[in-house]
């Protein structure tokens, strides 16, 4: 007893040493996969806030950039405001000198691509010089620059609220107060900024397509925007939360908030002028700036996936030669006996049946543990149902085995002609028994299929005598399963559909039934 027991031994120990083998090369595995989803997933956080830094550098160095450009552009005006304060105090404005200064100022005007316009008033507020051809004839000293003026000694530079010329243009004001020898309040230089400058330089940024610019006085007045809607100008910001939390109360800084537009998170960074009551403030979308980041991510995911699939797959080869290896030294020469009986076997199958060019029941039963085993992976649903001939004996025994087999042929043709999808089968189960196997339909959807099978065999009219119909007809019998692991096998299903087909012949046949039609327990034998 004791030589036949010594294989069984070493068998046995060959599986103990396979067994703990393979634990710990998935112990393994799962540890490397575990190790490189860690690193990816941390890479790609620290891409993301590497990100999101970057764009908070870059929209700050833009706003510093953004307000020195307002400053120099103010300043730039500014300057030729105080070099014709200087001579309008040492030389006055007579009629003679008014041509020479309307040439002055016509020149500075082309000298500067933000200046619109040049204007020299009176105390009173009437012109009394202009850069244009045409000469301003209005009155101005409602106006809240001149008022200023008029009403503060200062000698500083006055940035006033935007203005709408008589062309409809928005033009921003700098001006200085200009005096009599004692001190006596004489008139206000004017220059008039074009607000385009400041647009068309703002679109050479990009910001996306959700990103924002804005220039606006400090107390809170909008004058600018990209994207520009002639409704926004003048807007108060001052109930705004980020103008009012954060751009009232610092001279610079960045914040990340949801937008009042849309709810989009945006990161903002803003900044005031140096020598002028201005700011401005850029705002980025968040979900713009991340988008590189998000394809970047997918790509670095998707090779991980890739190689971590690689490694299942190739893991998964090395376990089984191994297996493979140490099962073999015990059942090589049984292994080599059953090879030559399998390949005897194997070259005498056929995949089709002659008669009918369906697949043939050997191809059925393969489909069936496919789609079966399928089923069960993806929790889908598989339908079947099984087709026979009405009183197909008598139809023999009337016209012959020959015009039964022509028969069977045209009915096969029929359910290949129905629309199928790709994993589709019909097949002659026996005889004259057929079945059409439906992977992802469900019970309803077999059903409606079958009758649609059962009316066009009917349309075919193919004279039957000993059938009472007078045609031939079929009866269908239709189940459905949606396999659960350790339950449910292949044979359950084909023994519903046949069931059910049961339940059909008991009707009267040339009918379909369903496996969960409340007859069927009656009905079945």
């Amino acid at each position: 007893m004791s030589v036949p027991q010594q294989p069984k031994k070493t068998i046995s120990e060959n599986t103990g040493r396979d067994s703990a083998l393979v634990f710990r090369a998935k112990i393994f595995f799962v540890i490397v996969c575990i190790s490189l989803l860690a690193v990816d997933g941390w890479q790609a956080w620290k891409a993301r806030t590497e990100r999101l830094n970057e764009t908070e550098t870059s929209i700050v160095n833009m706003a510093r950039a953004l307000a020195q450009h307002g400053d120099d552009t103010l300043k730039a005006a500014d300057l030729i405001l105080s070099g014709t304060v200087d001579m309008l105090e040492s030389e006055g404005i007579g009629d003679a000198l008014k041509p020479r200064m309307h040439k002055l100022l016509k020149k500075r005007v082309s000298e500067l691509a933000q200046l619109a316009g040049l204007l020299i008033l009176d105390a009173e507020g009437n012109a009394i010089g202009d850069s244009n051809d045409t000469p301003f004839s209005g009155n101005v000293s409602g106006r809240a620059y001149f008022r200023y003026h008029r009403d503060h000694p200062d000698r500083r530079p006055y940035v006033g609220p935007l203005i709408k010329n008589p062309a409809g243009a928005w033009r921003l004001t700098v001006s200085r107060r200009f005096d009599y020898p004692d001190g006596r309040f004489r008139g206000v230089v004017l220059a008039a900024i074009d607000i385009d400058y400041f647009r068309n330089f703002y679109n050479t940024f990009n910001i996306g397509k959700n990103g924002l610019i804005i220039l606006g006085l400090n107390e809170g007045t909008m004058l600018v925007r990209r994207p520009f809607f002639d409704r926004y100008v003048g807007v108060d910001l001052n109930n705004v939360p980020i103008f009012r939390d954060y751009v009232a109360k610092n001279h610079d800084g960045t914040h990340t908030t949801p937008s009042t537009v849309d709810g989009k998170d945006r990161i903002n960074a803003y900044r005031h002028f140096n020598q002028f009551p201005l700011f401005v403030a850029i705002a980025l979308s968040k979900e713009e700036v991340l988008d590189g980041w998000a394809e970047d991510t997918l790509h670095h995911t998707a090779g991980i996936l890739i190689l971590i699939l690689i490694l299942a797959l190739l893991g998964n080869w090395l376990l089984r030669q191994i297996k493979l290896r140490l099962e073999t030294e015990a059942e090589l020469m049984v292994a080599r006996d059953n090879l030559d009986q399998l390949n005897k076997h194997l070259q005498n199958l056929a995949l089709e049946d002659s008669l009918t060019g369906l697949a043939n029941r050997r191809h059925f039963d393969i489909g069936l543990s496919e789609e079966f085993a399928r089923a069960l992976r993806n929790n889908d649903s598989l339908a079947l149902i099984m087709l026979d001939v009405d009183w197909f004996k008598q139809y023999n025994d009337i016209y012959g085995h020959r015009a039964g087999d022509d028969c069977l042929r045209r009915i096969a043709d029929l359910i290949n002609k129905v629309p199928h999808r790709l994993g589709d089968m019909a097949a002659r189960y026996g005889g004259e028994e057929m079945v059409v196997l439906l992977p992802q339909t469900t019970l309803e959807s077999a059903a409606v299929i079958a009758e649609r099978i059962r009316a066009g065999i009917v349309a075919l009219d193919i004279r039957h005598a000993a059938s009472p119909l007078t045609v031939v007809t079929v009866s269908a019998g239709v189940a459905a399963i949606r396999p659960k692991r350790q339950s449910d096998q292949p044979e359950q299903l084909v023994e519903q559909a046949d069931r059910a087909l049961y339940v059909a012949k008991a009707k009267g046949r040339n009918c379909v039934a369903r496996h969960d039609d409340v007859a069927i327990d009656s009905a079945y034998p």
